[in-house]
């Protein structure tokens, strides 16, 4: 019983991370089609972030993520919008280096492509198009998913053979 319990808190996560990676990867397709806008850097700066948590062995632990932190300004049909996404999977991680890489190349004050969408002009991306993180978080659903259903056949299979 505990398997099936194990199987089905695994296929739901799966499923809701896949669903959500679905649609962000949809986004980001069509992100690609996007108007542009002429921006420029307000902003740049990379941010630390230091997280602690136990880990399964009740161990205190501690894990720090960088991430840049890009703010921008752009305007369409007169109107003013600010923006700070990179691209429409940004995420955090624990090199310093990747983040100032990603500060150095939107230097604050620097002009800048703006992709907005043009349904909601205050939606926009530096960089539009499908990008690693894009394509992991349905991937990392399809994976929970599968185990999921692994998890009770193979929990059976194994108490059979012990029978």
């Amino acid at each position: 019983m505990k398997n099936v319990i194990l199987g089905i808190v695994f296929l739901a996560a799966g499923l809701a991370l896949a669903a959500w990676g679905f649609m962000n990867l949809s986004s980001a397709m069509h992100s690609q089609s996007w108007p542009t806008a002429e921006g420029k850097i307000t902003s740049s700066k990379v941010v630390k972030k230091v997280e602690r948590y136990t880990d399964s062995n009740k161990h205190r632990k501690t894990r720090i993520i960088y991430r840049s932190q890009i703010r921008y300004r752009y305007a369409v049909d007169g109107r003013a919008f600010t923006g700070s996404r990179i691209t429409m999977a940004d995420s955090g991680s624990s090199s310093k280096k990747r983040a100032q890489k990603i500060c150095a190349r939107y230097p604050s004050g620097s002009i800048c492509t703006v992709f907005y969408d043009p349904a909601t002009p205050g939606e926009s991306v530096l960089k539009a198009g499908i990008t690693f993180g894009t394509i992991m978080f349905p991937g990392m659903g399809i994976l929970f998913a599968v185990i999921g259903v692994a998890i009770p056949i193979l929990g059976r299979k194994s108490a059979h053979s012990r029978s």
